[in-house]
């Protein structure tokens, strides 16, 4: 690991060239309810990087990624949260993991630009997410066009993972879960699918109303649209923002995964007050009783407004959440606090149809410090992340519904140096 550091830092040298580096450090512990089991794991990661122009308006890009995570014990840990720190298709590896995360050619030229190859797209539904070592990186076309966007994907490298897959074998290295009938779900591995098609729309109507559509095509497993409008109005030298999210996904044929043709929508209001050094938000969403809105976990984070990092609300139906924000900033120290609190009100952890995860009620609580500290280090970001959340439902004293789930905390400090 010396010497891969040794390197890395020698690229910052090369500041007048095409290479670009970046460095993380990941500290990471589960803090359960008294008698139960806590955990802890540290990982550290690099990126090295190459992107050069040439003939005007063509990039080529190239990066590869080692990352190496550690325990304070020899055990693999079982916590659904430090696992994610290591490579999900093998826990036990806990010494260098590598791949080739980017590796792609883009044409650019006034309003039309098209990426082709391995790379890191940001779309409602699949994205980089929010936390752990590497980002999620997808394989194939995706393209821009004034303000559409659209994409074909044949492969994934899930967050966490090392290798590349097709589409439908990168379901299923996170927890499967249950199926309808409360068995161990069987999907992974299992599933055929020629690929994603994405298309998207980002409009601006005029200057307070603005439009997102998106459409998640995924051959033979499922489809998923994705419609969002928000009207903002200037209130002093502030702003308002009222907006509205709709949901609604079909699954494909009978696939293990979204099963026997079952079908999911939701919908959600956001109404926020915001200005330069502070603001707040109160958020809404709804996930209906007919069936478990399903969405890989291996490739995004949920696009819903009441999401919180730490937690997802994919693989449930019948939920109602509630989500209070908060972000204040020091603009001299560059400094962000982000407080938020939610209530999530889950279908009963027996009602295998709607609780795929087995996941009682609960309130979590985070806080977000932010800290670019360039001005002390050029380059330098730290970030920290505490999150605990408490028991609203009814758990049997079954420890497969609280262990590492509820009446628990989890501390993330994270350093992030980018040449």
């Amino acid at each position: 690991m010396t010497k891969y550091l040794f390197l890395f830092i020698s690229f910052s040298s090369f500041s007048q060239t095409p290479f670009y580096g970046k460095l993380r450090y990941f500290h990471m512990e589960t803090d359960n309810r008294a008698h139960l089991s806590d955990y802890e794991a540290n990982a550290i990661a690099g990126e090295m990087g190459v992107k050069y122009n040439f003939q005007k308006y063509w990039t080529a890009e190239a990066a590869s990624s080692l990352t190496s995570s550690f325990l304070n014990s020899n055990s693999v840990p079982t916590s659904r949260y430090e696992i994610g720190l290591f490579d999900q298709a093998n826990l036990s590896n806990q010494t260098f993991l590598s791949r080739i995360e980017k590796l792609n050619l883009q044409y650019a030229k006034n309003n039309f630009k098209l990426t082709v190859g391995r790379q890191v797209i940001n779309t409602p539904f699949i994205n980089p997410q929010d936390g752990r070592m590497r980002p999620s990186a997808v394989g194939g076309m995706y393209g821009q066009y004034k303000q559409w966007e659209f994409a074909y994907l044949y492969e994934m490298s899930p967050r966490g993972t090392m290798g590349w897959s097709s589409v439908a074998s990168s379901i299923g290295y996170y927890p499967v879960g249950i199926n309808t009938l409360g068995q161990k779900s069987s999907y992974a591995g299992q599933l055929t699918s020629n690929g994603i098609i994405i298309t998207s729309l980002n409009q601006q109507i005029n200057k307070n109303i603005s439009i997102k559509f998106s459409n998640l095509f995924v051959d033979q497993i499922s489809n998923t649209a994705f419609f969002q409008v928000e009207y903002h109005k200037k209130i002093g030298e502030g702003q308002l923002t009222f907006g509205i999210q709709a949901i609604k996904q079909h699954a494909l044929g009978n696939n293990l995964f979204d099963e026997k043709n079952q079908h999911a929508a939701s919908w959600g209001l956001k109404l926020a007050i915001e200005n330069k050094r502070w603001s707040t938000s109160i958020n809404f969403n709804q996930i209906s009783s007919e069936g478990r809105y399903l969405m890989p976990r291996e490739w995004g984070k949920d696009p819903f407004y009441t999401f919180m990092p730490r937690e997802r609300n994919e693989g449930y139906g019948g939920v109602n959440a509630v989500v209070i924000r908060g972000m204040y900033q020091f603009p001299k120290l560059k400094l962000k606090i982000q407080p938020s609190v939610g209530y999530f009100d889950l279908p009963i952890v027996e009602n295998y149809a709607l609780n795929k995860y087995g996941m009682p009620s609960y309130i979590q609580t985070n806080l977000e410090i932010n800290w670019d500290a360039k001005n002390l280090v050029k380059g330098l970001d730290v970030q920290f992340i505490y999150v605990n959340k408490s028991n609203q439902g009814e758990t049997h004293e079954n420890l497969k519904y609280i262990l590492n789930k509820v009446n628990m905390s989890t501390w993330n400090f994270i350093v992030n140096y980018t040449i």
